[in-house]
């Protein structure tokens, strides 16, 4: 092996007239160490740039929803499920895991990708705004309100004053409110015109529904109450009769879960268990507006079931609503789970056990 000066004055081995192609063999200078290694420093960053650009670009060309898409207007929203106004002027049910009823406020626009199985309707992923969707917070609101008054409406529910009576009484005694006598608001909103419809609201040049315009007449209402009875705010109190699912003896609706049957019936019957029904049941929903009609809180949320199985049979009976009405326990466990946000109770009560409202086993 001969040895050859190189121009750096290095020395590097010769194997057949030529420089080894070994770097071990190489003399190891700080030159050349340098030059090697960065010439690896560079290459594997090179090659960790093209990995990163790769996997972004595949990432971006991956579709990011396989359901429907649909925008439109936000009309009802639950605590499991929302309904949306298309662009079609279609109404949409879509089924949520997810609690936006005080996330969305009513004609919020909103785009929503969908799935359906089973003719039922589940939510993927939605886009809503943020800033419109916001409420005023509560501790505002018992700030600047002082009076209100209620508008009762009732779709398809028999003695419904006792829970409008009830709720009355709850935000007198824990908000501080004066509560004005809802036969003022009923005759008020007798006089004004009737249902507003969809047709009404249509645009002649895009034939679309501008929701905006098919909610004033609604604004206008809840301004006109509120000013023709001197009050700060109007509280909208709708009970609708509703469906609510059955299983193992357990109704489940609307934020609301309730026995239909009593504990030892279920314990008798485990078999029951396997079977999945319905029964009819109550919801309250509610909206509090301001003067100048805006929507400043609302709440939906179930309140008791109108069925409910008498004895060992299975057989079912009709609940009236005066059972719950006469129960305080249970109607005051509701008014704090339910109205605590807006007017947070003054003197509550141990809280009722996480079985409520059982039915009677007569």
């Amino acid at each position: 092996m001969k040895i050859l000066v190189t121009r750096d004055g290095g020395n590097a081995p010769v194997i057949s007239g030529k420089l080894s192609p070994f770097p071990s063999l190489q003399p190891k200078t700080p030159r050349n160490y340098l030059h090697f290694w960065g010439r690896r420093f560079l290459s594997a960053t090179f090659s960790c740039a093209v990995v990163v650009i790769c996997a972004s670009t595949l990432a971006a060309q991956k579709p990011q929803h396989t359901g429907t898409k649909v925008e439109g207007f936000a009309t009802i929203v639950t605590p499991d499920s929302i309904t949306v106004f298309d662009k079609k002027n279609q109404m949409i049910e879509i089924h949520t895991d997810k609690d936006y009823s005080a996330l969305i406020g009513i004609a919020a626009p909103v785009t929503v990708w969908y799935t359906s199985e089973g003719g039922v309707n589940h939510l993927e992923d939605i886009v809503y705004p943020k800033q419109a969707a916001e409420f005023v917070p509560p501790d505002l609101i018992r700030q600047n309100i002082k009076r209100i008054i209620v508008l009762p409406k009732s779709e398809g529910v028999d003695d419904s004053q006792g829970l409008v009576k009830a709720i009355s009484q709850y935000l007198a005694d824990n908000a501080g409110w004066y509560v004005a006598p809802p036969e003022l608001a009923v005759e008020i909103a007798s006089r004004a015109q009737g249902p507003n419809s969809t047709l009404d609201a249509i645009d002649p040049d895009s034939g679309k529904v501008d929701m905006q315009q098919y909610l004033e007449p609604q604004r206008s209402l809840m301004t006109r109450i509120a000013n023709e009875t001197r009050t700060d705010a109007v509280l909208e109190i709708r009970m609708v009769k509703v469906k609510a699912t059955v299983r193992s003896g357990i109704a489940t609706w609307d934020d609301m879960t309730e026995p239909v049957s009593s504990r030892k019936a279920r314990s008798l019957n485990p078999w029951e268990g396997f079977g999945k029904g319905w029964v009819y049941a109550v919801t309250a929903e509610m909206n509090l507006w301001s003067q100048s009609g805006k929507l400043l809180w609302k709440k939906r949320r179930g309140f008791a079931v109108l069925g409910v199985q008498s004895g060992l049979g299975g057989k079912y009976r009709e609940r009236p609503l005066k059972e719950v009405y006469d129960d305080n326990a249970v109607m005051q466990h509701w008014l704090e789970g339910t109205l605590s946000q807006l007017a947070p109770p003054v003197h509550g009560i141990t809280p009722a056990s996480p079985e409520v409202l059982p039915p009677s086993s007569k």
